[in-house]
């Protein structure tokens, strides 16, 4: 069964010249959510990447990043919902 991280960074911008991502007052940025796979026949690799605005929660990009029942998945409690295992 394979392993399958996932995990997100900000990466801040120019709040001057990237209005359309602002997230705070002073400040603007991009999430990437990135999801991993690991030691899958021996070797890890990048499997899918979303870019969003940093004002959006992870929790939100659950769904798209979880979508193979056959694997399993680690990731922090920034992703979680409770509703989603009702």
């Amino acid at each position: 069964m394979p392993l399958k991280i996932i995990d997100s960074s900000t990466l801040p911008l120019n709040l001057t010249n990237h209005r359309w991502a602002k997230f705070r007052k002073t400040k603007a940025g991009v999430k990437l959510h990135l999801r991993l796979v690991f030691m899958e026949k021996g070797t890890s690799y990048p499997e899918k990447a979303v870019m969003i605005t940093a004002k959006e929660h992870d929790r939100g990009q659950l769904e798209i990043m979880v979508d193979d029942k056959e694997c399993m998945y680690v990731f922090d409690r920034g992703y979680l919902d409770y509703e989603r295992f009702d």
